[in-house]
């Protein structure tokens, strides 16, 4: 087999695969992120009066300040609270914003500070949100924080999220390769949620964090976590109330050093000791499999456009009948890689459509297609395939151009971009979703396969041979 050398680090455990997300700093757009695609009903919040400009807690002092000139401590509730109300993807009532604040703030400890804490209010909702910090916050930092976080977490997809200044700092380490961890997809699921699509942003006694998949060869797969171990426990500490975010950032560590996972498997409780280690995978492989061109690609990394066309022009010029692509356990990456791979096989048309906030956009083909019309394809999914997987995936199911086999996707058809915030940390929003250019939407339910097929744990030779 013919192993490419180009590697890309991924996240060690994650919802969110942020090392193919295509992000910046600043601002851009990704569907690399898999998760939910539609956004939770928000908590409703009682009507709330317009803030006087000093409120009262438990005993201590709360000023109040609007959003025209707020102090630098607090700044960042007044831009997350205009970011959302001007880029989300959804509408949400200020008043569930609000209440989504309130409750960023109820995960807090407590505190007995008699300091007066300052309080941003950027509406009149938030009166009583103050009330609740004065009691919650040892100081306006922390506070301004915990509002923050609890806007994105509680009122907002769970694709959308909060960085402080040193989540981002490991965010962007994700994003230069530098990943030390176990090596496992994972996904919050809830299945009292009715409907298709149980995503869930708290892990609770229904949100319940399982695994998808985990990378061939990392610590995860060593240790022997499989598919739907549903983790409870992160070195001895339940993980109850916490955000993926924050169990992401629990498990990850210097290679070497050792995390502890409590899971459930079926009706057992299992403690797994697990070696970090720096993590690496190939973007691709591929195979000549009998008459059958087999490729595999790993992720949509920004250089895996041009060695996927590399690897097919290789397959057929070795006088292959068929191609086979799998996308098996495929996270996702960036929106122009997934255009790149598309245009290998489709020679005009859109890709993908996004819909936002008051703003449709559609993205063509390169006019590149190097795959014959008359060439039989077949692409191979799982529930481990993700986002710019699905993008490829449906549109060539809907142009009649590859036959789909496996099980149905992940279900992530959002877009994500990244916000920086004053306090050097940043809001990740959701800012629009994607549609096949026929105005399928597979958000929750994901890309349903043509012929559905148990290809989970197959090698490229028993994965060819099964399909015939």
């Amino acid at each position: 087999m013919n192993r490419r050398n180009a590697q890309n680090a991924l996240i060690a455990l994650c919802l969110v695969l942020a090392a193919c997300s295509g992000e910046t700093a600043t601002s851009s757009t990704t569907v690399a992120d898999p998760s939910t695609t539609a956004v939770p009903t928000a908590p409703t919040t009682s009507e709330a009066t317009a803030p006087d400009t000093t409120g009262r807690s438990s005993g201590r002092d709360v000023e109040l300040v609007d959003c025209e000139e707020p102090a630098e401590e607090v700044a960042i509730v007044c831009e997350a609270y205009d970011l959302i109300q001007t880029h989300y993807v959804d509408e949400i009532d200020e008043g569930d914003l609000a209440e989504a604040a309130r409750l960023g703030l109820e995960l807090l400890d407590g505190s007995d500070s008699e300091e007066l804490l300052v309080c941003a209010a950027p509406d009149e909702y938030f009166s009583t949100v103050c009330d609740v910090a004065g009691g919650a916050a040892d100081d306006s930092t922390e506070a301004a924080e915990a509002m923050v976080a609890g806007l994105a977490t509680f009122a907002l997809d769970p694709n959308s999220g909060y960085f402080d200044p040193q989540a981002l700092d490991l965010l962007q380490e994700e994003q230069e390769g530098e990943i030390e961890g176990i090596g496992a997809l994972v996904s919050p699921e809830d299945e009292t949620i009715p409907g298709d699509n149980k995503q869930c942003g708290v892990i609770s006694e229904t949100c319940r964090l399982l695994v998808v998949s985990t990378i061939a060869g990392a610590p995860a797969e060593e240790a022997g976590l499989v598919r739907d171990d549903v983790i409870i426990g992160v070195d001895g500490q339940p993980i109850l109330d916490w955000t993926v975010d924050e169990v992401t950032s629990a498990v990850r560590g210097p290679s070497g050093t050792e995390v502890i996972l409590t899971i459930e498997r079926g009706d057992e409780t299992l403690d797994i000791s697990i070696e970090r280690a720096a993590v690496l995978i190939p973007v691709l492989e591929d195979e000549v499999v009998g008459d059958v061109g087999y490729v595999r690609l790993y992720n949509f990394t920004g250089n895996a456009g041009p060695q996927f066309e590399e690897s097919v022009v290789d397959m057929l010029s070795a006088g292959v009948d068929e191609l086979v692509i799998d996308f098996r356990d495929n996270p996702g990456g960036f929106l122009t890689t997934a255009i790149e791979v598309a245009s290998v096989f489709l020679e005009e048309g859109d890709v993908v459509i996004t819909e936002g906030p008051g703003e449709n956009l559609s993205y063509e083909v390169n006019g590149n297609a190097i795959v014959p019309d008359d060439m039989d394809v077949t692409v191979v999914v799982n529930k481990g395939s993700a986002s710019a997987s699905e993008v490829v995936s449906a549109v060539l199911q809907e142009r009649g151009r590859a036959t789909v086999v496996g099980e149905n996707t992940f279900g992530k058809n959002t877009v994500q971009q990244r916000f920086s915030l004053s306090n050097g940390g940043a809001l990740k929003l959701t800012i629009a979703r994607w549609l096949t250019p026929g105005g399928l939407d597979f958000g929750g339910t994901g890309v349903t396969p043509d012929l559905a097929l148990d290809v989970n744990g197959l090698d490229s030779t028993e994965l060819v041979e099964s399909l015939g």
